[in-house]
């Protein structure tokens, strides 16, 4: 059983083997000797010297009790007695402690049990713990601390405090630690802990694998993780596709009813954002890793900034969705309305406040009568420009008075583009509207975006450290922790017990897991090579014609699922050839094929086409034969290798042709009877082996035999010239 030293700090972990004696534990002034074995068992040597104060000051009364050494003449407990006498002998005598592995265990047992002794005195003096994995080292801590502590300590946060300080508990861009600290919060139940671990381990799915603690985890905690990585995947590309035309499809007329103005100023704002973000970013939408739609994470966090520091700028925070209706928001665009179906349609969780802050309307705006009356007769040229005031209305209805929301360039854009819209109003009159409705508009672009940016940015309020995570880890945890509360008192064990549970978990794994990963792999329908070497252990005791029947029946039951065979259409020549046997016409490829031999009524004859190319031909037999190509050539492999050699070789291989030509064939042409060209003992009567099939392609090639034969004539009176048929 190996055991892996786990540093924090270092975030990385390395082999371990120091349980004889840990250097990191051996302190010279140290006046407590540790061994990990009975009083008089062993002459080992202690495996530890640590400070006998620190066991004091950490309120170790029951460890002390039970393993520390009687003094000749006294005994532990009288030792024991009073927590003065040991400081006032702690500098001055050498204490023991003998802490054997529980009686009747095995090797692999006892040496959990002294790592999780050891472990407690890490933890002690502020050093890494060790283990198999680092989520049972941490189990096995607490388990130790509730035993060997005084009773009334805070044993939960003197390890949560332990883990601040060793490291354990930054689990960004860990996959150990995420995975020990999800382990660890598991197996006593605590929520928050489980939640923020949980979180890292989904953004982490993909590394998790290979973590040693990742077989220790749960299968309803690992069904869990990948359920939520695949969920938050699609809603990220979901919201990449929506920003990408900032929401046209949620916005268009079948969600959202807006008249002709107000569907231009929309467009309007919309072309805005575009150019904005083009400015910002050099093109819009960003690119996507790995051909996603998702925005990558650095762009969904500053687009949410902004957009959320926009929305606070124009928030009317002085009203909440329980509120009545405001007057200026009864007539025109129906802002509450809108905002409530797009985060019912998304099931988003409505925010606090859904209003804006809406300009005066110029009745509002108009002085009472005895003051009309009174300025009636001023000069028109004290009038000021209602471009103007319009611009003052709209900067009014604002929170501008938060200096911090102007350090946003997105803010401050868009107030350039209220200006714009007030002195370069566009001059259509069917897209005139009221700067009220356009407020109103401008809101509900503003509101929806910026749900859609928090459900791809929001991470769980249990989560600590959101800051510097190179990953995505706004998951939603509903559903989650797989488990109901329960006190962890009641989930805490002896360090016996539960060494018994860590070797029972660390040596018995399901088949699932045992089973090593194999990739699949695309085969035919019918394994040739397959059956027929399972047949030949079969059918040794069978005789010879009861298995013939049997192949022939099996062969003929499975045609239904070969491939679909097609044969070359014969091609008329457009001459009238003249052909010598064996030597073709002189001038195209010689092709010979198989002249069907007198069989009888029930049999068959079966046409094979073949290509040409050696690379072709061994591709497709080992796919569909049995043909062994270290074994004993075969035709086709005999005249294919005759144009390699001299011309002695060539009287032989059209020997072997025309053996192989004139052998009788089998019912339907699966198989022919052994020749001295194939080995009998591999292909025997009852070993019916089918030819090379031709699978259909979507090309018009076929595969056909083709070989080079060199013809001499002996000189007669007449001149005959050499024939050279070439292929």
């Amino acid at each position: 059983m190996n055991a892996r030293k786990w540093d924090g700090a270092a975030r990385r972990s390395a082999d371990w083997d120091g349980l004889r004696r840990d250097p990191e534990l051996w302190y010279n002034d140290g006046n407590c000797l540790v061994h990990l074995y009975g009083q008089g068992q062993s002459r080992r040597g202690p495996a530890f010297k640590i400070p006998m104060d620190a066991l004091l000051q950490t309120n170790c009364r029951p460890l002390l009790d039970r393993f520390l050494a009687a003094s000749p003449g006294s005994s532990p407990s009288s030792q024991c007695s009073s927590d003065d006498s040991y400081f006032g002998q702690s500098r001055e005598r050498v204490c023991e402690l003998y802490i054997p592995a529980p009686a009747n265990v095995d090797r692999g047992e006892a040496f959990l049990y002294h790592t999780a002794t050891r472990n407690f005195f890490a933890w002690i003096f502020g050093k890494s713990l060790v283990g198999v994995h680092l989520g049972g080292a941490l189990v096995g801590l607490l388990n130790s601390m509730n035993e060997f502590r005084s009773p009334g300590e805070d044993n939960v946060q003197g390890i949560i405090d332990y883990m601040d300080e060793e490291g354990y508990a930054d689990m960004r861009n860990a996959p150990d630690h995420a995975l020990a600290i999800l382990y660890f919060a598991e197996h006593f139940r605590f929520r928050d802990l489980w939640i923020d671990a949980f979180a890292h381990c989904t953004g982490m799915n993909e590394r998790l694998i290979i973590s040693p603690g990742f077989e220790f985890i749960t299968r309803t905690t690992r069904a869990l993780i990948t359920r939520s990585r695949i969920e938050m995947d699609l809603r990220l590309d979901q919201c990449g596709e929506r920003l990408s035309s900032f929401l046209s499809e949620d916005l268009a007329d079948s969600h959202l009813g807006l008249s002709s103005a107000a569907r231009a100023h929309l467009d309007k704002f919309r072309s805005f954002l575009q150019s904005y973000y083009v400015a910002k970013f050099g093109y819009y939408p960003p690119a996507c890793e790995n051909g996603r739609a998702a925005f990558p994470k650095h762009i969904y966090a500053q687009m949410c900034s902004e957009f959320h520091k926009l929305y606070e700028y124009m928030v009317d925070k002085s009203r909440n969705v329980g509120d009545t209706l405001p007057l200026a928001h009864s007539g025109g665009v129906c802002v509450l309305q809108n905002v409530q179906a797009f985060d019912q349609r998304h099931k988003y969780q409505p925010m606090e406040h859904p209003f804006p802050l809406l300009p005066e309307t110029e009745d509002d705006a108009k002085p009472p009568a005895n003051k009309r009356f009174s300025l009636i007769f001023k000069a028109d040229k004290m009038k000021p420009d209602p471009r103007l005031v319009t611009l003052a209305h709209l900067v009014k209805a604002t929170n501008v008075q938060d200096q911090s929301l102007l350090e946003s360039t997105l803010v401050r854009a868009y107030r350039g583009f209220e200006k714009d819209c007030v002195f370069y109003p566009t001059k259509e009159r069917n897209e005139k509207l009221s700067q009220t409705d356009a407020r109103k508009v401008r809101w509900i672009l503003v509101y929806t975006i910026l749900q859609t940016l928090l459900s791809a940015t929001l991470v769980p309020e249990e989560v600590r450290d959101t800051h510097n995570v190179p990953y995505n880890i706004c998951v939603l945890t509903a559903g989650c922790p797989p488990w109901k509360e329960r006190p962890y008192e009641t989930l805490l064990r002896t360090q016996t017990d539960q060494m018994k549970l860590d070797f029972e978990a660390a040596t018995t794994q399901s088949p699932a897991d045992c089973e090593p990963f194999t990739p699949s792999e695309i085969k035919p329908d019918i394994d040739y090579f397959a059956i027929t070497h399972a047949r030949q252990d079969s059918e040794t005791s069978s005789a010879s014609t009861t298995s013939k029947k049997g192949t022939v029946r099996r062969a003929l039951s499975t045609l239904g699922n070969m491939p679909e065979l097609r044969h070359p259409k014969p091609q008329r020549a457009s001459y009238h050839e003249i052909l010598v046997h064996g030597y073709g016409n002189g001038t195209n490829n010689v092709c010979i094929t198989a002249r069907p031999a007198t069989v009888s009524p029930e049999d068959s004859p079966r046409k094979v086409s073949s290509e040409s190319g050696s690379s072709s031909m061994e591709d497709l037999s080992s796919r569909w034969s049995n043909t062994s190509f270290g074994g004993a050539d075969s035709p086709l492999t005999s005249a294919s290798n005759s144009r390699r050699g001299s011309d002695a070789s060539v009287e032989a291989s059209k020997k072997s042709i025309k053996n192989f030509l004139d052998r009788p064939m089998s019912a339907l042409g699966l198989a022919r009877t052994p020749s001295s060209v194939y080995s009998e003992s591999v292909y025997s009567v009852d070993q019916m082996q089918p030819d090379p099939l031709q699978v259909k392609k979507t090309e018009q090639d076929f595969m056909k035999v083709t070989t080079e034969v060199m013809v001499e004539y002996e000189k007669t009176d007449e001149p005959i010239r050499n024939i050279h048929v070439a292929s």
